[in-house]
């Protein structure tokens, strides 16, 4: 048997293996194409595949098909950041109504070793340049796994625009707008059974970035989506985000030297080819493995037009929501904090008292020391996630025990807990 052939045999008797040990075990309903997987770390039996989800939303019709070149592209931006800049003003209309049923592409998890079927999932939305594997990176990077260790479900996904779900129009259609309601569709469907035939009865919302930020916008409009949301790469410092978004070098991403979005339309935007590129908002040196640093940049995905120019739409409070939040944020956060979120406050803290004045008590705030943008790639990780999981909403475990999940482990970055 040809080696390649050999590795992909064990690997599928590993999966059997796995599932055959697992009381939920994997049902592929409501997913098209769909494969049965483990997560990184082995501990969560997945199903993939794709979705249909119809939305419908009020868009924005920006009066400019795209850049031409990268020339244009990078003027665009230049003209975006600049003193008394009226760019948005000029290429602003009227909203409009936009819709269509897109093909999302989903991975729904379940703890391998569960003895009952989960009553809680987390609906994880990645963010801007990642997809739905910023959760599951490897065995100590893995949100997934550390989720099932706990006896939670999660479901990640691939944003509109992103990864294997559609790529449409990136100016007129994929707009924060329809990708609240995708998530809200999303969560809905959680709820009901159309994915893997099982009903939950809790849905977390767990975002990172613009998925914070989308996750955010869903409790605003439909504060009964989620019983909790925990938000990461998250604050009120919008103008920081720019900055940092300047400092990735984008350009259009049918013109990355790697090839990999050829045929996309000139909104779609990938990083800037160098290691600066990737590093520069997204990374604290020398607190990341390089190997996933590397691999990382290899899969990176794209920003989109429409998301950035309407990323202010959904920076809005959510009053209505009296659920319990926990925003965490590496310390060392360029894109929300400009490399310092203790300065001059606690970022995550003001962003919990600003975007939640109703949040229930045992809301909470963690910053992650030595840790850059995109937690989930630092070796501050399993601190990160052993903070989230003893958030009270996340941990079905720790509830079936009788153990009490208010209380937070002490480490040595920020916490706060909020009443």
């Amino acid at each position: 048997m040809p080696t390649r052939s050999l590795l992909s045999w064990f690997a599928t008797l590993a999966v059997a293996q796995a599932i055959s040990r697992s009381i939920t075990s994997p049902n592929f309903t409501g997913l098209s194409e769909p494969n049965a997987t483990l997560s990184a770390g082995k501990h969560a039996t997945c199903v993939t595949g794709f979705v249909p989800i119809y939305a419908a939303a009020s868009n924005t019709n920006f009066l400019f098909s795209g850049p031409a070149n990268n020339f244009e592209a990078t003027d665009i931006f230049i003209r975006y950041t600049q003193a008394n800049s009226t760019i948005v003003e000029d290429l602003t209309g009227s909203l409009t109504p936009v819709n269509g049923t897109f093909n999302i592409f989903s991975k729904l998890c379940y703890p391998s070793k569960s003895t009952t079927p989960p009553t809680t999932v987390q609906i994880l939305t990645h963010g801007g340049t990642l997809d739905y594997t910023y959760w599951d990176i490897a065995p100590n990077n893995s949100y997934v796994d550390a989720a099932a260790m706990e006896g939670s479900a999660t479901f990640s996904y691939d944003r509109l625009g992103t990864g294997l779900s559609t790529r449409p129009d990136p100016i007129q259609v994929v707009q924060m707008a329809i990708q609240v309601d995708i998530l809200h569709t999303l969560a809905q469907a959680l709820r009901t059974g159309r994915f893997g035939g099982h009903r939950f009865d809790k849905v977390v919302g767990v975002g990172h970035s613009i998925g914070a930020a989308l996750s955010q916008g869903v409790t605003r409009l439909y504060p009964e989506d989620f019983e909790a949301v925990i938000l990461s790469g998250h604050s009120t410092s919008f103008a920081d985000a720019i900055v940092g978004a300047i400092g990735t070098g984008m350009q259009i991403a049918n013109m990355d030297p790697s090839g990999r979005f050829t045929g996309l339309a000139n909104g779609y935007f990938s990083l800037g080819s160098s290691i600066s590129a990737h590093q520069f908002a997204f990374y604290k040196y020398p607190h990341f493995d390089l190997n996933i640093f590397n691999s990382q940049r290899a899969i990176s995905q794209c920003n989109i037009f429409g998301e950035l120019w309407t990323l202010a739409q959904v920076y809005v409070p959510a009053p209505a929501f009296t659920g319990p939040v926990d925003i965490v944020n590496g310390q060392n956060d360029f894109f929300y904090c400009r490399g310092d979120c203790t300065y001059p406050v606690n970022e995550a803290a003001l962003a919990l008292s600003t975007f939640y004045p109703a949040a229930s008590n045992g809301s909470q705030v963690f910053l992650v020391p030595n840790t850059g943008h995109n937690i989930n790639a630092h070796f501050g990780a399993s601190e990160a996630f052993n903070h989230i999981l003893k958030f009270r909403p996340c941990n079905e475990r720790r509830e079936e025990r009788g153990e009490d999940v208010v209380g937070f482990a002490k480490f040595e970055g920020f916490i706060l807990q909020l009443s």
